[in-house]
């Protein structure tokens, strides 16, 4: 399928979205996005994106960047990767599809402005019988009045009003394609959270099947003794009542991994695979020791996005104030009018040349009024950007704390349940020899069951942190293999300034996390840790119970 590049204003390129969503090891540039017609049975077209420089040299037209081009990356072969579904979770979910749509409107919008600039050429046609009456000058006429008329207008002036119209559209599409860049990286990171926690639940549902078999081997052992006459009837009732509870417990996770997996569903578009490979690690994307996350508030989409309507803003004040502007415009025009009787004036060519000035002496305060207007907008762009800075930074840090708390706990949660593995193994030896009970070995299941749950939660929770900062950051594309597309951003990015003092005001140092640094308790030489007596002598240090 082929379009020509001319007239696009009238045929419209659709392009089906992927933010150039493409291997790193498979660049593809924007001059062969626009060649491509035909991908894996999508069509997939270039969009045009222009703007109208302040120089006033006309349109420059430039392909946008965000077109989808499905790749043979290492990502699309593994379909079971996490790489694989986020990948498809951006070229199906209709969040996505509908941010497009937007960005495409206020792309087509800039287009309708950009035409006042370009000349106007209309032409009417008539026909019909004209009569006129008689006075005493003249007698009674009739005849048939046919003709046609061609007129060129072209704007020369009108107070900067329209460039300004097209520069306030063009960063209210810039401010889409940055809120489509949010989309993007907040529906990889659902996507991330889904696949994660269907791999979490599915771990968590067999620890408890496991924990369930244990407890109806012990029920079971309980019930023989029990009618051999060697056993004690509250042990297996209070067996009984842990197996009750390991049953839930399997309920719980088996209910927790349903739900996962319909939100699996409804994020991806499809099922998880019964085998999910482990999720990338992606730890070497997070800065090192950073003293504050600067870097990552200037280049926030989330940021820009608010930077990019605070411009449209003033372009669009701008563009009220010419309003007070007189407009120039060039006219000429041609045709043929009989307007008299007689064949003396029929096919008679008439042509003009006109140069028009119009100025608004009064409209009734509109004009000011819509100054005004457009002056508070722009006071709001700029508290809603400053507003966005704030809340980014705010969720960097905290994403930030998280990370640093998981990791502080991790070596802790991982002696835990070493430590119980010991004892159960411990437990077990000693109740072959008859100094351990079955409830004695309940006890430890039960203790090692909640402490791998707990290494377990808190192992996909430090993933999941990870991947949350680096969608805040942007850079969760990148560390999944997929490119990013900031680098075919639309051409007004050129001329996006975000100001310096405005990060400053929102900047804060990485939160100080030392008081997550473990408790130490150092005794001096020949020193034991107290023990608390239970007799009713003062407790002594060293002393056992």
């Amino acid at each position: 399928m082929f379009y020509s590049d001319r007239g696009s204003r009238l045929r419209r390129l659709w392009l089906f979205f992927k933010a150039s969503l493409r291997s790193r090891s498979a660049p593809i540039t924007l001059r062969t996005i626009a060649n491509q017609t035909l991908v894996r049975g999508r069509i997939v077209t270039a969009v045009r994106c222009a703007r109208v420089r302040s120089s006033g040299q006309g349109v420059k037209a430039i392909l946008s960047s965000l077109a989808l081009l499905a790749t043979s990356s290492a990502a699309a072969q593994q379909p079971g990767a996490l790489e694989a579904a986020v990948q498809t979770t951006i070229l199906t979910n209709p969040e996505v599809r509908a941010r497009f749509q937007e960005f495409q409107a206020k792309l087509e919008g800039e287009h309708a402005a950009r035409g006042a600039l370009l000349p106007q050429v209309s032409a009417q046609g008539w026909t019909g019988h004209e009569w006129r009456g008689s006075n005493s000058d003249t007698s009674a006429h009739q005849w048939d009045r046919n003709g046609y008329r061609l007129e060129l207008r072209q704007l020369l002036f009108d107070g900067y009003f329209t460039a300004n119209n097209i520069k306030q559209l063009g960063f209210e599409k810039l401010a889409d394609y940055y809120s489509l860049m949010v989309t993007v990286d907040s529906l990889a990171l659902e996507a991330a959270t889904a696949y994660t926690d269907a791999r979490r639940y599915r771990e968590m549902e067999q620890l408890a099947k496991e924990n369930y078999a244990i407890h109806r081997g012990v029920m079971a052992q309980l019930r023989e003794r029990q009618d051999s006459g060697v056993g004690r009837g509250v042990d297996l009732e209070q067996a009984k009542g842990r197996l009750a509870l390991a049953q839930t417990n399997l309920m719980t996770e088996s209910n927790n991994l349903n739900d996962v997996i319909q939100r699996y569903r409804r994020i991806v578009g499809e099922f998880p695979l019964t085998d999910l490979a482990p999720a990338p690690d992606v730890s070497v994307w997070l800065p090192q020791d950073p003293r504050d996350f600067g870097p990552t508030l200037r280049t926030s989409a989330a940021v820009l996005s608010k930077q990019a309507l605070v411009q449209a803003a003033k372009a669009g004040l701008a563009a009220a104030k010419g309003r007070n502007a007189p407009t120039v415009e060039f006219k000429a025009s041609t045709g043929v009018d009989r307007e008299q009787p007689g064949a003396n004036y029929r096919n008679i060519q008439n042509s003009q040349v006109q140069l028009v000035l119009s100025y608004n002496l009064f409209d009734g305060g509109a004009d000011s009024a819509r100054i005004r207007q457009t002056a508070a907008l722009t006071y709001s762009a700029q508290d809603v950007r400053d507003h966005t800075c704030r809340a980014q930074q705010q969720d960097l840090s905290i994403t930030w704390n998280s990370i640093a708390r998981l990791h502080a706990q991790m070596p802790f949660l991982r002696d835990h349940e070493l430590a119980i593995s010991k004892v159960r193994v411990a437990y077990n030896q000693q109740f072959q020899i008859g100094q351990r009970s079955l409830l004695d070995l309940l006890d430890t299941e039960n203790e090692l069951f909640d402490a791998r749950r707990a290494l377990l939660s808190a192992e996909y929770d430090l993933l999941q942190a990870q991947f949350r900062w680096l969608a805040l950051a942007g850079r969760i594309l990148p560390a999944l293999g997929l490119a990013a597309p900031q680098s075919d951003q639309p051409e007004e990015a050129d001329e996006l300034r975000l100001p310096e003092d405005i990060v400053r005001a929102c900047l804060t140092p990485v939160p100080d996390t030392s008081n997550l640094a473990p408790i130490v308790i150092e005794y001096g030489h020949g020193l034991e840790p107290p023990v608390i007596s239970l007799g009713d002598g003062p407790p002594t240090s060293g002393s056992r119970p």
